[in-house]
């Protein structure tokens, strides 16, 4: 973190400390009234949906009581005596056995509050006897239309002249031939909406109940025809007995709640303007806005004062520091308010003054002869001191036992001795690979439980090779610094030697971070061509440039894509000193 905001001036740290303690107090305001808003909308929602469940299975079951009575009205003796058998009763037994039918009429109609009127037709009298009206002639047209077979359990009802009515033809007649009667019972519309406008939360909500085949609509509201296209997806759609939807007409939003019938062949429709149900939600919210709104002018006004009471006074303070750094003591700052700056201000002239009196002779004398000092102490140190020490602090680990400090001071030993003491620009392969496995061993316990290492056996034959010294130790370190290091675990590192019929190919390949085809050959190109060096592969160019010196231009590194997804570096050199270069091969 530190690192982080190393670079930020004091002003921006100011301002976001200021909004590291603000910024959660809004997002937490933001996220209780996002949870609050979806717990009322989804209260809200299961409401509606449990209101038209509920008064569809109301229905259902009221329905379902009268097409039952209807069944059972219908084996009736006296209905069947009426249809079948007037002819042999008397006036009197024909007027009782009517008003007994009459009464069965009157209770069913009494039963049901959505019942208007229950009515049976028998052809054979050619009269009808009704709940309200004791005896009449048949309506031709009314007993036409009742007279069409229905289905009592599917799709019951029959809608005709704005009137809605439930039938049964006794018995069922083919050939257009005349039933014994038929029943008709007539729902009443205005009870169906006065239960409908019950529905309605606002006065701008409507309820309406529409046959599934889409040949009648009953409804409280005569704007019904904005529902129709979402009613023809409801009545369409297969597999959903309830539901709630949204639904835009004329820049509008409604919310849109249904419930199936299946016993019924019916859909109860109930619809809400989205802004009457979810209004004082939306308010909320929008007040939260202007809260957050006004936070965030306060936050700007705070951080104009604190721009002009402590950053402007504090930037003049730094460039006024920059300049005396550059050399430049002709400087003199003013401040003319009186706070702490005004203190600043002040022995920031006094040290230029003395600055200017003081400089040059002594303060460089006294700078040259500590310089002086310790370049000559660093002249003296002897590298057996350091040799000596790491020896001292083996053997001290062998005697404490401590597995793992033998280990890191013995290959640290011998990386040391390696790179100081050996004076030859050229050392075997075995020795360089030796190097290599040392530099491993060390990161190795430096990295114990974050990186894996795959290294290959070193093949006999080509243990004598002489190769440049230091050749596959920077390339290790390359995939250490820039691949695996920041590597929290899982890191891989693979190190391969196989053998080709003009000699030996070396690969480093890490699992780093994620290389593409494209980036592999951009970085393969830039180590070939480029005479710049690069910042990830600048220790590469080096082993490069010395390999294709030594061995010629088929030699050297190549970049790829490896099989643990980072960088592949391969590193190709010849069997012996038959591909030497004729320049090298002339030193």
């Amino acid at each position: 973190m530190e690192r982080i905001l190393a670079p930020i001036n004091t002003y921006s740290k100011l301002v976001l400390a200021f909004l590291f303690v603000v910024v959660p107090f809004f997002v937490l305001s933001l996220k209780i009234n996002e949870f609050g808003s979806n717990n009322v909308n989804r209260e809200i929602t299961l409401s509606m949906q449990s209101k038209i469940r509920f008064y569809n299975e109301l229905m259902g079951d009221d329905f379902g009581r009268i097409i039952n009575w209807m069944k059972a009205f219908s084996s009736h003796d006296e209905l069947d005596l009426l249809s079948n058998q007037a002819e042999i009763l008397s006036a009197n037994e024909k007027r009782e056995t009517i008003l007994k039918v009459q009464k069965e009429l009157e209770i069913l109609q009494s039963t049901s509050q959505f019942v208007k009127n229950v009515s049976v037709h028998i052809p054979s009298l050619g009269r009808t006897i009704s709940s309200i009206n004791l005896f009449g002639d048949i309506p031709e047209e009314e007993f036409h239309v009742l007279n069409t077979p229905t289905n009592l359990f599917e799709a019951p009802f029959v809608y005709w002249n704005g009137r809605l009515f439930i039938s049964l033809s006794f018995p069922i007649m083919v050939n257009n031939t005349s039933p014994e009667f038929v029943l008709g019972v007539e729902i009443s519309i205005d009870k169906l909406t006065g239960m409908f406008d019950q529905f309605a939360i606002n006065p701008h909500g409507g309820t309406l109940l529409v046959d599934n085949k889409r040949q009648w609509t009953i409804a409280n509201k005569p704007n019904t025809a904005l529902l129709e296209p979402m009613i023809r997806d409801i009545v369409e759609k297969e597999g959903e007995t309830h539901g709630i939807r949204q639904m835009k007409w004329n820049g509008q939003s409604y919310m849109v709640s249904f419930a199936i019938s299946q016993a019924l062949g019916t859909t109860l429709v109930t619809y809400e303007p989205e802004e009457e149900v979810f209004g004082s939600v939306h308010r909320f919210r929008e007040w939260l806005w202007v809260l957050i709104g006004l936070a965030v002018i306060v936050i700007a006004l705070v951080s104009f004062f604190l721009y002009r009471v402590i950053h402007k006074p504090m930037n003049q303070l730094v460039r006024a520091f920059r300049r005396v750094e550059r050399g430049d003591m002709n400087i003199s700052v003013t401040y003319n308010h009186h706070d702490e700056f005004n203190y600043l201000f002040a022995q920031f002239n006094n040290m230029v003054r003395r600055l200017q009196e003081m400089i040059v002779e002594v303060y460089e004398q006294k700078y040259r002869a500590q310089h002086a000092e310790i370049k000559q102490l660093q002249s003296q140190i002897n590298p057996h001191f350091f040799y000596n020490s790491l020896f001292i602090l083996y053997r001290l680990s062998k005697k404490t036992g401590d597995e793992v400090l033998i280990r890191f001071s013995k290959y640290l030993g011998d990386y040391f001795e390696f790179v100081t003491r050996n004076t030859r620009t050229e050392v075997s392969l075995r020795e360089e690979v030796q190097h290599a496995l040392n530099y491993v061993e060390i990161q190795s316990i430096r990295f114990a439980h974050q990186i894996k290492v795959d290294f290959d056996e070193f093949p006999i034959d080509f243990q004598a090779i002489q190769i440049p010294r230091i050749v596959l130790q920077p390339i290790i370190e390359n995939a250490y610094k820039y691949a695996l290091e920041e590597k929290e675990d899982e890191g891989r590192l693979a190190v391969r030697f196989d053998a080709e019929p003009d000699g030996l190919m070396i690969s480093v390949e890490d699992n780093g971070e994620a290389m593409n085809e494209t980036r592999a050959q951009e970085l393969n190109n830039r180590l070939l061509n480029s005479p710049d060096s690069m910042e990830e592969t600048s220790g590469m160019i080096n082993v490069h440039r010395r390999l294709k010196y030594r061995y010629g231009e088929k030699y050297g590194l190549s970049l790829s894509v490896g099989e643990l997804g980072g960088l592949k570096v391969s590193i190709r050199i010849p069997r012996g000193d038959d591909h030497v270069s004729d320049s090298h091969r002339g030193q």
